[in-house]
């Protein structure tokens, strides 16, 4: 993956209440900020697959720790490549649990203007998530990410 990924820590921090409910109140925050400004979805999921656009997703372990507490398991890497295994027809099968790239990211033109800067302050808060509950910072691929916790859950 490049980056080494904190795995164990992260499973571990999908059973800390305090963390998750600190997660859900910053993903709150950052939807109510981003349905105040009214984005368009233009293509139906083709963002999600990455592959084909050349394009990654990048991820914490303070987001993959609520994700993997809120989602349970997900459909296989190796049919999807490329792609987030968890779009289907045009549709996010976890959107309540999806990453802050994922809640951001608009193609909309309109949308270009305000999405780094909405990025950036959400990492910023997303890191001070990673001091306060002493999890490892890293910035992962999410498909790579998905791919090592399912590797260490199995247990290979």
């Amino acid at each position: 993956m490049g980056v080494n990924l904190p795995v164990a820590e992260v499973l571990e921090a999908a059973s800390n209440a305090a963390l998750l409910s600190s997660v859900e109140t910053l993903y709150a925050e950052l939807d109510a900020r981003i349905d105040a400004r009214n984005p368009v979805c233009l293509n139906r999921g083709d963002c999600c697959k990455f592959g084909a656009f050349g394009h990654h997703l990048f991820v914490t372990p303070v987001e993959l720790a609520y994700f993997v507490a809120r989602v349970e398991g997900h459909d296989s890497m190796d049919d999807r490549a490329g792609s987030c295994p968890h779009q289907h027809e045009g549709r996010c099968t976890v959107r309540d649990a999806r990453p802050m790239g994922c809640r951001v990211f608009f193609c909309e033109p309109a949308s270009q203007g305000w999405q780094p800067d909405e990025s950036e302050d959400t990492l910023t808060r997303i890191k001070a998530l990673h001091q306060r509950f002493n999890l490892p910072y890293a910035y992962v691929e999410w498909l790579g990410a998905l791919a090592e916790i399912d590797r260490v859950r199995r247990g290979s």
